[in-house]
């Protein structure tokens, strides 16, 4: 490694670090100068999810604080620091070039949905604005381009991997087993939450909000999001190397992704309810572009291997059925019954999301064992520390 390479990456650094808490007290500011509603007011003058999110802006300010200073004091520190952020971005950066533009398009389109929810909406009260997470959004948007910048920078200086470990490929098995467990334990939490829920037990009630799976922004959608997302990121790796490999339908892979962020991004800002309050609008609204999909990508299923057509089958049925037949079905037998029968909807709607996400949970199994069986020399790995 060139020592002048170095001591760019290591100021490079510095900066980002700087930076990241400069950005992240300003959203704290923003976040403690906005006046509350009196009615959502909490403690010392502030709502639950104003603290909540001034607490998440602190942890920020300090980590990056703590990480500046002690890169600038400690030079042990500081060239552990610098030699792993070199090796992480050069053995990896084909990956995370791919990845980082996901997520900050990700970031730009919750931006505007938010700003034009804020714009085009009736805003009664300022706490509104903060529900949309302006601030948190902002912040993450500012620190993928710093992210962005700085993996250019580090893989400019340094193009080929400077690691001598061996290679420790991610296995498929383990991390389906792994998604598997998660969801798993998410529907347990809900379904054990609802049932205690109906002994009337306030405390009860208040932790279902946060498990249910019938409600939006709490962990289980949050879950869904972030597996719809790695989704993404998978079809766009595999766009990617298709296209430098010169194999067939890159641009297809490429659409899928696309298709597989928005869905990541719907799940969290729930675009589709907005565009009918009745579950048989939007399904109808959406049809004509499943219909098309199918017609589109024939050719594009036919031409995959044998695995994994069967395994692209059983996820996109698991997911379609629970998105679109169970959830109508369910709306449906919830709207017969009484609004208030939480014994229905905990069905319906725990065997709904339940397909959901086991089929994206597949369908993230069978993108891993494509990239091992097709692409081996890109397969996704990390330097075994042990060897």
């Amino acid at each position: 490694m060139k020592k002048d390479n170095i001591e760019v990456v290591s100021k490079a650094l510095r900066i980002y670090f700087l930076a990241g808490a400069l950005i992240a007290a300003i959203g704290l500011f923003v976040l403690l100068w906005i006046p509350t509603d009196p009615k959502n007011v909490w403690l010392i003058g502030y709502s639950k999810n104003r603290l909540a999110l001034s607490i998440v802006f602190i942890f920020f300010v300090l980590m990056f604080a703590y990480l500046a200073n002690k890169s600038y004091r400690n030079p042990r520190f500081n060239q552990v620091l610098v030699k792993k952020a070199i090796d992480v971005v050069t053995e990896y950066r084909s990956i995370l070039l791919v990845m980082l533009p996901l997520y900050g398009f990700t970031f730009i389109l919750l931006f505007v949905y938010f700003y034009s929810q804020i714009r085009y909406q009736a805003i009664t009260s300022l706490q509104v604005v903060l529900d949309r997470l302006l601030p948190l959004v902002f912040f993450g948007l500012s620190l993928f381009i710093m992210t962005y910048l700085v993996i250019i920078l580090i893989s400019t200086r340094f193009p080929i991997s400077q690691l001598g470990n061996r290679t420790q490929y991610i296995n498929p098995k383990k991390i389906f087993i792994f998604l598997l467990s998660v969801m798993g334990l998410l529907i347990l939490l809900s379904v054990t939450l609802n049932l205690l829920s109906l002994l009337d037990i306030p405390v009860f009630r208040v932790t279902r909000r946060i498990f249910d799976l019938n409600t939006e922004r709490n962990i289980p959608t949050l879950f869904s999001s972030v597996t719809l997302l790695v989704s993404a990121v998978l079809l766009g790796y595999i766009a990617y190397l298709t296209r430098i490999t010169g194999g067939p339908y890159s641009i297809l892979w490429a659409v899928l992704s696309l298709g597989f962020l928005f869905l990541s991004v719907d799940e969290t800002a729930y675009i589709h309810e907005n565009l009918s309050e009745d579950v048989g609008g939007w399904i109808f609204v959406v049809a004509p572009f499943v219909i098309l999909f199918f017609i589109v990508y024939t050719r594009f299923f036919l031409h995959l291997p044998r695995k994994t057509k069967l395994l692209f089958l059983c996820a996109g049925f698991l997911f379609i059925g629970g998105a679109f037949i169970l959830e109508f079905i369910g709306s449906w037998q919830i709207s017969l019954a009484d609004e208030n029968n939480l014994a229905t909807t905990m069905v319906f709607t725990t065997i709904e999301e339940s397909f959901e996400m086991f089929g994206i949970n597949l369908f993230i199994f069978s993108l891993l064992l494509y990239l091992r069986d097709n692409f081996p020399a890109f397969y996704l790995s990390f330097q075994n520390p042990d060897q």
